[in-house]
């Protein structure tokens, strides 16, 4: 929680915001999370995480080829994918993406990671639509709502694929150097660019104790070995 305390001062959240909206998925969430799934769909694997940053656009050609891998896309990221033939194996978010392509999704019966946090109480209605096989908050678990670390929907993958035993890693899209992409839709690019900023310290910290391989497609980061193509790492 020393993160998440950070993450507080930093963007002055407010907490008890975060686990009213972790009480209000725990609602509409009314089963256990699948854990069994995830750790199914998960560990051993080789896991590509896709965020939404400019470099998505030329690694489409790379997520199309990765029959044997599992792709967790960042709920940013869906419109992108969609519009390039891709659909992912998992969607995290929380529900702030193009709303009809998260339908769209919803429709295929791709897994959902819904997250809870004080500013999209609003939206979490939108669960219900979902075959939804876990929630998550950046606050204390509570019910069937997990805390498996992270901030941003892309760096939240990470941690996600880690919690659950991925052999391998490797980031995509993840340009959290900015700029801020236009997929991120209508934000101050400013407290875009210090969530992402945020994003970068999660990740080289769990690059410290993960036992998972760690590599990236985009920003360079510590901790993580960049490649330019999946054929790049030792498989």
């Amino acid at each position: 929680m020393a993160q998440y305390a950070r993450i507080v001062k930093e963007f002055g959240y407010d907490p008890d915001r975060d686990r009213r909206a972790a009480n209000r998925l725990n609602d509409i969430l009314d089963r256990e999370p699948d854990v069994g799934f995830l750790s199914d769909t998960i560990r051993g694997k080789t896991i590509l995480c896709v965020g939404s940053g400019p470099s998505l656009i030329v690694s489409t050609d790379i997520i199309r080829d990765t029959s044997d891998i599992v792709v967790i896309a960042a709920d940013s990221a869906v419109l992108p994918l969609i519009q390039n033939g891709v659909t992912p194996d998992m969607i995290v978010s929380d529900l702030d993406g193009d709303l009809d392509a998260l339908m769209i999704m919803a429709g295929r019966n791709v897994p959902y990671i819904i997250h809870a946090h004080g500013d999209n109480i609003d939206r979490l209605d939108m669960s219900y639509q979902m075959p939804v096989c876990a929630g998550t908050t950046q606050a204390e678990p509570v019910g069937h709502i997990q805390n498996w670390g992270g901030f941003t929907d892309g760096d939240r993958a990470v941690f996600l694929a880690s919690h659950f035993g991925a052999d391998r890693i490797i980031l995509c899209g993840m340009d959290l150097n900015g700029p801020v992409s236009v997929w991120s839709g209508y934000t101050d690019k400013m407290i875009k660019q210090r969530k992402l900023n945020m994003a970068a310290h999660l990740l080289e910290w769990l690059a410290t104790f993960t036992d998972s391989g760690l590599y990236t497609l985009s920003h360079p980061l510590r901790g993580f070995r960049k490649i330019n193509n999946i054929s790049d790492i030792d498989r």
